[in-house]
């Protein structure tokens, strides 16, 4: 085998980590306070994830005064994660939104900050937020691309059409049903205090049901 050969498989070999990083949209516009809520929104999000059966802590910090980059549970759950994300936010400031750029492959990890790590998937992730289209909000890339990688492009367009629909009430819920374990509706309705009946239609009018669809094929893609 020759060393490029080497290199490449050494590099599908290692492992993989998926990093968000974000921005929020028009933040110019936003006083400091609105800003600093936003990212507490966005930091207590990535703190709630670190209580999600089986998943790695995530990690999250905020930089360049409107920027953000989170680390991932675990690369199967970058989708989850991301809307997890927009939905905490969006619960909290209705007019407020963020840019993600998912980047995963191999990463150099730092015990300190995730300034200090590096690696493709901290490559990939910035490059894509840097790159991002105009009439986009979110995007995904690979170091290694699974076969699945065109579909999962296209569903994430859908989320990221989805997603920017939603109204407080309806991330609220959603902060529930986008955590793993698809609790039962009778649960979500008694941990907000609402009806089951309620807790269906704001799932609905927010493509909770959908999501939940989309988000099992792609994590059994990964």
């Amino acid at each position: 085998m020759s060393q490029s050969q080497s290199q490449g498989q050494a590099g599908r070999d290692a492992p993989e980590f998926a990093v968000l990083t974000g921005d929020i949209i028009r933040s110019s516009k936003l006083s400091t306070e609105t800003l600093d809520a936003a990212m507490a929104a966005l930091e207590g999000g990535a703190t709630s994830m670190t209580r999600w059966e089986g998943a790695e802590p995530a990690r999250f910090e905020r930089f360049r005064g409107d920027g953000w980059q989170c680390l991932a549970p675990s690369p199967r759950l970058a989708l989850r994660a991301t809307l997890f994300l927009r939905a905490s936010l969006r619960a909290a400031l209705r007019d407020v939104e963020t840019r993600v750029s998912i980047g995963i492959g191999p990463a150099r990890l730092s015990p300190e900050t995730l300034a200090a790590a590096g690696g493709p998937a901290f490559e990939l992730s910035g490059r894509g937020l840097d790159k991002m289209a105009r009439a986009r909000n979110l995007a995904i890339s690979w170091a290694n691309p699974p076969g699945a990688a065109p579909v999962i492009g296209a569903v994430v367009a859908l989320c990221d059409e989805i997603s920017r629909l939603w109204t407080p009430r309806q991330a609220e819920l959603l902060l529930e049903a986008l955590s793993p374990g698809d609790a039962p509706q009778e649960v979500l309705a008694e941990r907000r205090g609402i009806s089951q009946q309620a807790v269906a239609k704001h799932l609905r009018a927010g493509g909770g049901f959908a999501l939940q669809e989309a988000l099992r094929a792609v994590e059994g893609a990964l």
